[in-house]
């Protein structure tokens, strides 16, 4: 029985060994003289298609928590600073990337080195600490790898996930999983009083440095961001889903407001890109785009909420064609839309209005006197006193408006745009800063717009 046993051994071995060539053999014409296609398995696929689009995100920590002075003036102290480690990646050729808020927020000046190498400065454009997102903007002078995001609410339990971060700064590392569960809840230490809601769990590995990283799943589309790992875990780790980034992109991008383009549709919040409403004698009413009907593409693009219109709009100019597929009646018909010019906001006159401050520019002077660390913000010219009677440090002439929530002004066009969609009633958080001969304060003022 034991030498009948060793036969049958032996002819599953020869059988399997058989069935290994036989597949060789079967492989598309090209790949026998190269044993590596065998190989190829999807997270090398993935890893190739997308390492170019992820980014290390890096910059000087804000140690304390707290706040500090050091963060915006340039003390002798700051050699001592410790630097964050995280990673993003690229969702438009732009330059335009998604991290992570609990690392943006907490960092002086963010930096971004990409896959060969170059190390570029980095905008903050906005955050959503509920999320725990952020958007930086990069200026790279040529278009970058992109990745493509997923569908919302499309992850199965079970399925495969690849994870592309740079965890302990060890760049581009690759990791892979499964989606071990979905709708989880953490409150991530980053982020005080936030409680992060529908993430996704996984047993790829997340190490510090991960965060902000994507995840991939078979089909290369991004399906979740890395915000934590469970501690002392070795195999728990938790990702924003793309549903949430998706629903931040269209206020996070807001396009059209920031590159000045009159368009004249109002689109559905949720769901397909609906056009609700057409503004009288605007380009969209002009290109014959009417209530009811749903974007299916735009320049170009797929649309499948409107986190992809956002993304179509970015880097348009106003007098630009955008050609736009629509469905009428279930059919595609293609409409021409030339996007208008929008006015510029007036940021001294919106500071004024909502906020009883007016502002002038920051000059280079101005920066190097108030020894500031990034020559960013506006200066105060004159305060409504009587709007802050009771305040314990008022604003004042000559005082330095160095962050409006969580970004800083680049100028006052930059600050009209910062300004213009705070509705009134909506509490904001501001730094300003002020230097009296060798003293020199940070101020926090919290207050409502008028």
């Amino acid at each position: 029985m034991l030498q009948s046993g060793k036969r049958h051994v032996l002819a599953a071995v020869a059988a399997a060994w058989a069935a290994c060539g036989a597949v060789a053999r079967a492989q598309p014409p090209g790949t026998e003289a190269d044993p590596r296609a065998l190989r190829r398995t999807p997270a090398v696929e993935i890893f190739e298609r997308n390492k170019d689009a992820v980014v290390y995100v890096t910059g000087p920590l804000v140690q304390s928590g707290k706040p500090t002075t050091e963060e915006f003036f340039a003390l002798s102290q700051n050699h001592d600073e410790k630097t964050s480690l995280g990673t993003g990646f690229i969702i438009h050729p732009d330059g335009y990337v998604i991290t992570n808020a609990h690392a943006a927020e907490q960092v002086v000046a963010n930096e971004v080195t990409l896959a060969d190498g170059t190390r570029l400065p980095a905008e903050l454009v906005a955050i959503v600490r509920q999320q725990d997102l952020a958007l930086l903007k990069i200026d790279a002078g040529k278009p970058l790898a992109a990745v493509r995001l997923g569908k919302a609410d499309d992850v199965m339990t079970g399925e495969t996930v690849i994870v592309i971060a740079n965890p302990h700064g060890l760049r581009l590392t690759c990791t892979a999983g499964i989606v071990s569960a979905t709708g989880r809840a953490t409150n991530p230490s980053g982020l005080p009083g936030v409680t992060l809601h529908n993430l996704l769990q996984t047993d790829a590995a997340i190490n510090p440095g991960s965060s902000g990283g994507p995840w991939f799943n078979v089909l290369g589309e991004v399906m979740g961001v890395t915000t934590s790992r469970k501690a002392e875990s070795d195999n728990i780790g938790f990702a924003v889903p793309t549903a949430a980034v998706r629903n931040a992109l269209p206020e996070m991008l807001d396009a059209a407001r920031r590159q000045g383009l009159a368009i004249g549709w109002t689109l559905a919040a949720e769901g397909p890109p609906r056009v609700k409403a057409v503004e009288p004698d605007s380009p969209a009413a002009k290109a014959g785009l009417a209530p009811g009907e749903v974007l299916a593409k735009a320049g170009g693009r797929a649309i499948a909420d409107r986190a992809d219109v956002e993304l179509a709009l970015v880097g348009r100019k106003p007098g630009e064609t955008l050609e736009v597929e629509v469905l009428r009646d279930g059919r595609p018909e293609m409409l021409s839309v030339v996007l208008g010019q929008r006015p510029r906001p007036d940021g001294a006159a919106l500071l004024a209005r909502k906020f009883g401050m007016r502002p002038g520019p920051l000059g280079a002077d101005k920066a190097k006197e108030m020894l500031l660390r990034i020559p960013r913000g506006v200066v105060i010219e004159s305060v409504e006193a009587k709007r802050y009677e009771g305040v314990k440090d008022p604003p004042k002439p000559g005082d330095v408006l160095a962050r409006l929530n969580h970004v800083r002004p680049r100028d006052l066009d930059h600050l009209g745009v910062l300004l213009e969609p705070i509705p009134t009633g909506r509490r904001v958080q501001m730094v300003l800063l002020r230097k009296e001969g060798d003293i020199l304060t940070r101020i926090d003022l919290s207050t409502d717009a008028d």
